[in-house]
């Protein structure tokens, strides 16, 4: 499944003037899986490191291209196409790393209901955002309902020893491209850290994973604001904290990669549960995990569910993803776990994107109950400040009514930010103390 890509890094220019003394930051990059990738090693300034940097890069090559053997559907040499050519339903010898990310593509699968499944290849396909030549047309039902019935991933079986997989049906086929740059990204820094770089910074077209730290300085990642005209980023968070969890994030969104016919915009991202794109406000997903073949499958799993069952399934399954929607305002975010942080949005299940809501949910039954339990609270504050003949005691600890010295009332600040009356407090008490002393 075609992705966009919608991180940029800041990782390199965050913290770049970190002296010499302290280390020194060495990048290269290719191209690799359709798209490019980029490696940063932080170093000790000249050490013996620093003149293997050629053949580290060789090495990085070596194993991207092993990914590619492995993966990749664009040569018909690669394990993936030897089993989408072959037509037997028995077990297919693969690579260990290649059935650990069947694996994994298939256990997100069944965690999802289906929302995340590396058999919908011919749906992409039909709807412009495969291998093949564009067309710019619509698949009509009829065609839809065809394809679907060679895909689904309760058709593909998966072992890992000895490794190999299996379809049901022989017209069953699968693509690994919403899932093989995460991997490659995981295998390229464990390849640096086993030849002695523990500080490495990798991405591979937009999917990143980190180790270690810059001279104790993070990586850090910006996520970009789904907007392709503004290019701003909304965004950066550190994805090694000292802890000894290196991160890894991944971004699935749909705001470069489309096409739109008879003036209705279809997205690149298809749903494999209807066969069709997805239809629904939200415009990206960024996830973070351990390891970034889990986050770049949970981003398209996530982008596929939505703003409101995306949110519900990341919650339930305890993972860390950070949601941007449209709005008619601009955007809004929501979060689970550590990208909870940078939500500015109430849960979507409440926004005006979510679903309809009951009579006893709705707006004017919540504006009744708070009317009348405002009306109340007044009512009995006025009984008692009549009878009491006590001053109404609010949120200002006890000022409420009290005379400041330019002969105002603290009354005013009730509804000011704690700090204000905080300071009020402050000025007056210290002008009570000077006429006490006067």
């Amino acid at each position: 499944m075609p992705r966009f890509l919608a991180l940029f890094f800041i990782a390199a220019c965050l913290n770049q003037a970190a002296s010499a003394d302290q280390g020194e930051t060495v990048s290269f990059g290719g191209s690799t899986m359709g798209t490019t990738y980029s490696v940063k090693i932080h170093v000790v300034a000249d050490t013996p490191s620093l003149a293997r940097m050629q053949d580290v890069q060789i090495g990085v090559d070596g194993v991207l291209r092993n990914v590619n053997d492995q993966m990749s559907t664009y040569l018909k040499s690669s394990e993936i196409s030897r089993f989408n050519q072959s037509q037997t339903t028995e077990w297919f010898d693969v690579s260990p790393e290649f059935a650990g990310v069947v694996e994994t593509a298939q256990r997100i699968s069944e965690q999802t209901d289906g929302a995340f499944d590396v058999t919908v290849g011919p749906l992409v396909n039909a709807w412009n955002f495969g291998p093949d030549q564009r067309t710019g047309k619509v698949p009509d039902d009829a065609a839809i309902e065809a394809l679907r019935q060679s895909t689904g991933y309760q058709n593909l079986a998966v072992r890992t020893d000895p490794p190999a997989i299996k379809k049901a049906i022989a017209a069953l086929q699968i693509d690994l491209s919403a899932i093989a740059k995460g991997h490659g990204s995981d295998r390229v820094v464990e390849y640096l850290n086993t030849e002695g770089f523990p500080d490495v910074f990798v991405e591979i077209g937009g999917e990143v994973r980190t180790s270690g730290s810059k001279s104790g300085q993070w990586w850090k990642v910006g996520i970009q604001t789904p907007d392709a005209a503004t290019d701003a980023w909304t965004v950066a968070h550190a994805l090694s904290t000292g802890s000894g969890n290196d991160n890894a994030m991944a971004t699935s969104g749909d705001y470069r990669n489309f096409f739109e016919a008879d003036g209705i915009r279809y997205s690149h991202t298809i749903d494999p549960r209807t066969g069709r794109p997805i239809q629904h406000d939200l415009a990206s997903v960024s996830v973070v995990a351990a390891k970034c073949v889990d986050a770049d499958a949970w981003a398209t799993a996530l982008n596929v569910l939505g703003p409101v069952d995306g949110l519900e399934v990341a919650k339930r399954e305890n993972i860390s993803a950070l949601l941007i929607s449209r709005t008619a305002d601009g955007f809004a975010r929501a979060g689970s776990g550590a990208m909870a942080q940078y939500a500015t949005d109430a849960d979507p299940a409440t926004s005006s994107t979510a679903r309809p809501q009951s009579a006893a949910g709705s707006p004017w039954a919540t504006m009744a109950i708070s009317t009348i339990a405002f009306g109340t609270i007044l009512f009995l504050m006025a009984i008692g400040v009549i009878f009491g003949r006590r001053a109404i005691s609010g949120s200002c600890g006890g000022l409420a009514n009290k005379t400041n010295p330019d002969g105002s009332t603290a009354c005013g600040l009730c509804s000011n930010p704690a700090d204000a009356c905080k300071e009020l407090r402050e000025r007056m008490q210290s002008s009570e103390s000077k006429q006490s002393t006067s």
